[in-house]
């Protein structure tokens, strides 16, 4: 990783959709050079953490020391900042990885040129990761999370049904407290097939919703929270993105991919990035299976690249979200859908968390 300073004071560490992904902000140098870039470099954006920092030790350093190309990084993904870079014709960034759901409005503004798919070869990332101005890099899970100290075995909740029936599995539940992924599972444990979610029934999502409202103690908004909230037994049960490493580490977590919302991040390159090139070269490196593997040392995200997960630890591989047996538990969460409806259904979740 580069340790130059920002290539323009516009640079600057901020964090502002880590929510996304569940990933926090963590400062991360950059570089001055021209305003054309150099020829041997990349500036990346991403989200910080320990995410970012998995990202570099796997992904960006051995990638400069194959190719010579630097990897310059900072952090702050956000779509204002890439839009008003893209229409001042003034772009600063090179890289960006992105959730699905701002890939969605990223391709409709046109702030996102077409990948070169001569140069990057997809053949073996999972289908539907794959588009014009996308290549999924990893999958995300949110997925049914519970205390094992709490709910021991053959007590535990298995099913979004099983959340919302305090009768059936008592517990104290807590919830993300935003309606992506949340109105899915609500849908889900009134009844709709997770092959049959979108277009999302908003109203039904919402009635579901009340029945279960009085029973959540706990609306997280911060990704980190939901571990703390378990082991203080402040919480027995929620969803979360992060479970996976806990239990791989034998906290006392259990998860259910049964109903799981699989959601994917994306390398993307801007339009107008001066050193899209690079960008490209970087997103064929960082696509083939062994550095996919690696970052499952760091982040335990899954591969997109089906053929990463003989290099990934065995006993790491079945609680991934790139597990076959997982992916048909779960269901793909759609940025198409939510891409144009999230600012409309963040307004309406608002007025019903107030009510």
């Amino acid at each position: 990783m580069s340790t130059r300073i920002s290539r323009r004071a516009f640079l600057k560490t901020t964090g502002l959709t880590a929510a996304a992904t569940g990933a926090s902000s963590l400062g991360f140098p950059g570089v001055i050079t021209s305003a054309k870039g150099a020829a041997n470099e990349l500036v990346f954006v991403g989200f910080g953490g320990g995410y970012q920092e998995g990202q570099t030790k796997a992904l960006f350093e051995p990638f400069e020391k194959e190719t010579g190309i630097k990897v310059v990084q900072t952090t702050g993904v956000d779509l204002a900042k890439l839009r008003a870079q893209v229409q001042s014709k003034h772009v600063e960034w090179d890289l960006v990885s992105i959730p699905d759901r701002l890939r969605y409005t990223a391709v409709r503004d046109g702030l996102l040129q077409k990948l070169n798919y001569g140069m990057i070869d997809a053949k073996d990332i999972q289908k539907d990761l794959v588009s014009e101005h996308a290549v999924g890099c990893v999958t995300i899970p949110m997925l049914l999370t519970y205390s094992t100290k709490a709910h021991p075995a053959g007590k535990e909740p298995k099913t979004w049904m099983d959340y919302w029936d305090p009768a059936k599995v008592p517990g104290i539940r807590g919830m993300y407290n935003a309606p992506t992924y949340s109105l899915e599972f609500a849908l889900i444990a009134d009844g709709v097939p997770k092959d049959k979610l979108y277009p999302l029934d908003v109203a039904r999502a919402f009635k579901s919703f009340d029945r279960i409202k009085p029973a959540v103690k706990v609306w997280w908004s911060q990704f980190p929270q939901p571990g703390v909230l378990l082991q203080s037994g402040e919480i027995t049960m929620t969803p979360w993105t992060r479970s996976i490493t806990p239990v791989f580490e034998g906290q006392p977590m259990g998860i259910s991919y049964e109903g799981a919302a699989l959601t994917y991040e994306a390398w993307v390159v801007p339009t107008g990035a001066p050193n899209a090139q690079n960008a490209m070269k970087f997103i064929n490196w960082a696509l083939q299976p062994k550095p996919q593997a690696a970052l499952t040392k760091y982040v335990a995200f899954g591969p997109t690249n089906r053929n990463a997960t003989q290099f990934v630890d065995p006993k790491l591989r079945p609680l991934l979200s790139s597990d076959p047996d997982n992916i048909k538990k779960g269901f793909l969460l759609s940025g198409d859908w939510w891409g144009p409806n999230l600012d409309k259904v963040n307004e309406q979740w608002n007025e019903w968390r107030l009510k």
